[in-house]
């Protein structure tokens, strides 16, 4: 396996017309490009949060509660995707910044629930537009069709179904 990665690596594999399948170019690895534009959309989409105080870490975090306010730390660790020790940080700041309460659960005292403060709600007008603003962006460069199928593909690879109304 030969790795390649500079800009002269990318000029001589663009002027070949094959392929080596034993070849990893960087600049064509999948990891790496859906890594570079999730970190540029994070980038964009934490200029527009940061006005509100609400960091990119945060914003998973508030999208699920305000579609499902008083989820346990386990269930928000588990649908946002990150690490328990992790969401325990995540959650410490917003409840430092004012967006989150912990609350014990009263059926379980093992449970801590995990519920929105007036001002976490209250951003939640605000901040989607923005939000929904940085999607469009980043489609818009994009045909309708190829935003479908990047989608489609995205999902696919994520291992999700397909929503119904994309069926």
């Amino acid at each position: 396996m030969r790795l390649r990665g500079t800009e002269g690596d990318r000029r001589r594999r663009e002027s070949r017309s094959g392929s080596d399948p034993h070849e990893f170019v960087i600049e064509d690895s999948l990891g790496y490009l859906v890594n570079r534009v999730a970190r540029s959309m994070a980038h964009e989409l934490g200029a527009e949060l940061r006005p509100a105080g609400v960091g990119v870490g945060q914003w998973a975090a508030l999208m699920f509660l305000w579609a499902s306010d008083g989820m346990s730390q386990a269930e928000l660790s588990r649908v946002v995707a990150i690490e328990p020790p992790t969401m325990v940080r995540t959650i410490d700041r917003m409840e430092r910044d004012g967006l989150v309460v912990r609350v014990p659960d009263p059926d379980d005292g093992r449970v801590t629930r995990i519920h929105l403060t007036d001002r976490g709600r209250s951003l939640r007008d605000g901040l989607v537009p923005k939000a929904v603003a940085v999607n469009a962006t980043n489609l818009g460069r994009l045909t309708p069709s190829e935003g479908r199928t990047l989608r489609r593909l995205l999902r696919k690879l994520a291992g999700e179904p397909e929503p119904a109304a994309s069926r």
